[in-house]
């Protein structure tokens, strides 16, 4: 952020949370999992038999140590497995070989189901829930946001909630709302096949985490009247702060979060209070809270001050994250079929990396390009739209977003 801040400038404050390397544990982290499987009559066939092959896969990996729980739905909900300790692997396989297809969607019920078994685990070390689907939601509850609501009520019990969008028929709006409010990831698996690498992803990911809840607080100071964050962030407002839950951490990740404050009329020149920012997290190591904050001031400028000196690398995260916001504007235009919508906003996001091209530190420059490749791809989609590929566009492109933002390391110049 610039050391000065006029009473016109909005000013924009770049956190970057890094979980730094740890020693080998000696404490064996236990991988708390339990999957919520869609076996709606679309399932029938190669998408459901990849699903339950990826299952038994990853309760290949786990240990006695670890727990596993798998629920189904289609307009019915069955706990076929119910969350414990994995004592007898090749019982637990001969439980997923043997679901079946069945009818309509109830995606809510059957993913509350699987978060309160999740709940039932009452496991420190945090639990991630996988809603893996191929559908819409056409049976019980289909709003995304009362579902997404619903999801968000279990991280703070360090219940976290990750999706896997099979094929190019299910609702991404709704998956999305339940992987952001979950702090968790989400997975598009264009081929059916793709879907033993995206639960093994996700199982990886599981077994390397040390680091669980992680929490930006930002408290506001007296020198500002507003705060946002930038970004498609699990996000809430509680009083004068902001609370943004980051999920679970492994080691050396990065996260990026950009906030911007509306300053307030300031009576004279001097310093001023912007903001507190506090970052919280569990280790799972030993299973306890760990904090660390830090006061973030700025000088508001006299009349004869000198101008203020932008910081670059500042400017180039807020520059990503407009590209990112044309992103996902035009990936909502293409899935109501608003295709020009989509058209503008794309080339909205090329003009704002043309422009400040100059401006963007040179290790920067690579995921700028890469996004600059990927948008191009889609202009050329929608100047030769079919409905697979709009539906593969739409898809695609949500993934991209949710991995972009969540896995990416602003230091190494892209995602990892």
């Amino acid at each position: 952020m610039s050391r000065d801040l006029s009473t016109s400038d909005r000013a924009s404050l770049l956190v970057e949370v890094t979980a730094p390397p740890l020693p080998r544990s000696e404490r064996a982290v236990a991988t708390n999992l339990v999957v919520v499987l869609d076996r709606s009559g679309s399932m029938s066939g190669a998408p459901l038999d990849h699903a339950k092959q990826s299952l038994c896969d990853v309760i290949d990996r786990l240990k006695p140590t670890d727990t596993f729980g798998l629920v189904t739905f289609d307009n019915a909900v069955d706990v076929v497995i119910p969350a414990g300790p994995v004592v007898d692997p090749a019982r637990l396989k001969w439980e997923v070989r043997n679901v079946r297809a069945g009818g309509s969607t109830d995606l809510a019920a059957g993913l509350v189901r699987g978060l309160k078994e999740a709940r039932r685990l009452e496991a420190t070390d945090g639990v991630r829930v996988l809603l893996v689907s191929d559908g819409h939601a056409n049976h019980g509850v289909t709003d995304a946001d009362v579902i997404g609501r619903r999801v968000g009520q279990f991280v703070d019990e360090r219940i976290t909630t990750s999706v896997l969008g099979l094929g190019l028929g299910y609702d991404e709006v709704l998956l999305e709302s339940v992987a952001r409010r979950g702090s968790g990831n989400t997975y598009f698996a264009a081929e059916v096949g793709d879907a033993v690498e995206a639960i093994a992803a996700e199982c990886g990911e599981l077994l390397a985490q040390r680091f669980l809840s992680v929490r930006v607080t930002v408290t506001t100071g007296n020198g500002v009247k507003d705060v946002r964050v930038l970004g498609d962030l699990n996000q809430r407002s509680v009083a004068d702060r902001v609370q943004i839950d980051l999920g679970g951490f492994v080691q050396d990740q990065t996260r990026s979060v950009v906030l911007q404050f509306d300053p307030k009329q300031a009576p004279k020149p001097g310093r001023r209070k912007v903001a507190t920012v506090r970052v919280t997290y569990v280790l799972a190591d030993d299973l306890q809270d760990y904090s660390v904050s830090h006061t973030v001031w700025a000088r508001v400028a006299g009349p004869g001050d000198r101008p203020a000196v932008v910081d670059r690398e500042v400017t180039a995260e807020v520059v990503f994250q407009g590209v990112q916001r044309h992103k996902r504007r035009a990936t909502e235009a293409v899935q109501v079929g608003d295709l020009e919508a989509a058209r503008r906003r794309y080339q909205r996001a090329l003009r704002s990396i043309k422009r400040h091209w100059a401006a963007i530190p040179r290790e920067r420059r690579p995921e700028f390009e890469k996004d600059r490749i990927l948008i191009e791809q889609a202009l050329e989609r929608l100047d030769e739209p079919t409905a697979d590929g709009l539906q593969f566009l739409s898809k695609s492109m949500s993934a991209n977003l949710a991995v972009t933002m969540r896995s990416r390391d602003r230091r190494r110049g892209g995602a990892s």
